[in-house]
């Protein structure tokens, strides 16, 4: 735990120290990835979480919190979908002790607990959370793709040039202006208005 142990809050320390120790368990700081923020495998009764790094205290310890959700679920041979029932309410248990203004700022709080009431796979999918996630990241100079104008272009983390279009539901419909290719984006996406 202690090469992890600065990446989450301290006042969290021994909770986690309680929830993973004398299990075996493998949990490593990786890189990070564009698709996904963290993953929990089991291969040959070895079990891996890796999460990937950030500053992020408060991402990196509900990542984790997750992943352990994961690992917990597969333990006690629960076998169903991967962000099933039973995974709901072990990410719910394990995250109850610590969803608490003692832990985590009050907006911040608000946000996670209604989240927590029914989570997804991933808080990806919920952009105001991830908006008020990204305010304790290091970089926070970006723009918003639910921030800009529809008909205006931007660029996105893959160098391509789009141009917003319009809301459809929850995503944002955009068109890529080299390939013609039109595509569906998060409110949360990180763009630069050109």
């Amino acid at each position: 735990m202690n090469h992890f142990k600065d990446k989450i809050p301290e006042m969290v320390v021994d909770y986690v120290k309680s929830i993973t120790e004398h299990k075996k368990l493998n949990i490593k700081v990786v890189k990070p990835r564009k698709t996904k923020h963290g993953d929990f495998q089991e291969i040959n009764s070895n079990y891996t979480i890796t999460i990937n790094d950030t500053n992020n205290k408060y991402r990196f310890l509900m990542i984790l919190i997750h992943e352990i959700a994961h690992f917990n679920v597969l333990k006690k041979n629960i076998k169903e979908k991967p962000h099933g029932h039973y995974w709901k309410n072990e990410f719910k248990k394990l995250a109850k002790p610590i969803l608490n203004n003692k832990v985590f700022p009050v907006d911040l709080l608000k946000l996670l607990k209604t989240h927590m009431s029914n989570p997804k796979s991933s808080f990806s999918y919920d952009s105001d959370l991830v908006k008020e996630l990204n305010k304790y990241d290091s970089n926070t100079h970006y723009t918003y793709l639910d921030e800009i104008k529809d008909g205006l272009k931007f660029k996105y983390e893959n160098n391509r040039i789009y141009q917003k279009i319009k809301k459809r539901r929850k995503r944002y419909l955009c068109l890529d202006t080299e390939d013609r290719r039109k595509y569906l984006f998060l409110p949360h996406a990180k763009v630069q208005v050109l």
